[in-house]
């Protein structure tokens, strides 16, 4: 059973991190429905690890773009990775001074529920928008701001990250697919960000622990999943809407609020 939860956790986090449905959100559904015992901040650490290794897979030719742009400076403001910088320092700034408080008062189901769906018909709004901007790599200082801002809400469980930042770009007219691949390359900062602070965590904790293989293991289903996740999402949204995704949000709020908060 102590194996079957590092697939899970794995896949959870895998399947999750860039869909706008809340990777935290599930998580604390699946600790508060099993009652698993703590899978180790190590295992936290690689199941991120393997969705960052899954998202620079995903966008590699993106990221090599950029990589070029940058060291091809020629004006400031027209160098993204200046508008993702940017775009970061919101969550990190707040992150920094409520991540603690976050983690012991909102970790539970009932705010899950209600992030869920209050941030899932956001959304669904916000996707109503028609599409006015060609491409995410076209987006103004003021635009990566306001997205941004926008991405503070993800430290709520259930608001989800992809979720918020996708809604921002959506309420800025982006079309589809360039929210979805800007919400994607703000992931990139953010999960690192998110590592620094674990191995951060782990430095100071007398008994930290580290279980190699179940976490290598882990890692490589949330690459993997990540990875599919990503693929099938980008197949849907070229093709439709985020309803899928919305409906499914509200539903699981409900499910939450009537059965388990």
């Amino acid at each position: 059973m102590f194996e079957f939860q590092y697939f899970i956790v794995g896949f959870i986090q895998g399947l999750t991190e860039f869909l706008p449905i809340s990777s935290s959100g599930h998580l604390v559904l699946i600790s508060e429905i099993t009652k698993w015992e703590d899978q180790g901040l190590f295992t936290d650490i690689s199941v991120h690890v393997g969705t960052l290794i899954a998202v620079l897979i995903y966008l590699r030719k993106d990221i090599i773009k950029i990589l070029i742009n940058f060291f091809h400076f020629r004006s400031f403001n027209n160098v993204i990775i200046f508008k993702i910088i940017l775009a970061t320092l919101p969550a990190v700034i707040v992150g920094f001074f409520i991540y603690n408080f976050v983690q012991v008062y909102f970790r539970n189901l009932q705010v899950v529920g209600w992030a869920s769906i209050i941030f899932g018909i956001i959304l669904f709004f916000a996707d109503k928008n028609e599409s006015g901007v060609s491409s995410w790599n076209e987006i103004s200082f003021k635009n990566a701001f306001i997205i941004g801002l926008f991405q503070i809400f993800a430290f709520i469980p259930g608001a989800s990250r992809a979720g918020v930042t996708i809604t921002a770009a959506r309420f800025l007219k982006f079309n589809r697919y360039n929210a979805a691949i800007f919400s994607m390359l703000l992931s990139i900062p953010i999960i690192l960000a998110s590592l620094v602070l674990s191995l951060t965590k782990a430095i100071k904790d007398p008994i930290f622990t580290v279980n190699l293989s179940q976490s290598i293991f882990a890692a490589i289903v949330a690459c993997v999943i990540a990875l599919l996740s990503i693929h099938v999402m980008m197949r849907i949204i070229q093709k439709t809407n985020f309803n899928i995704f919305i409906f499914y949000r509200i539903f699981l709020g409900f499910v939450l609020l009537v059965f388990y908060a």
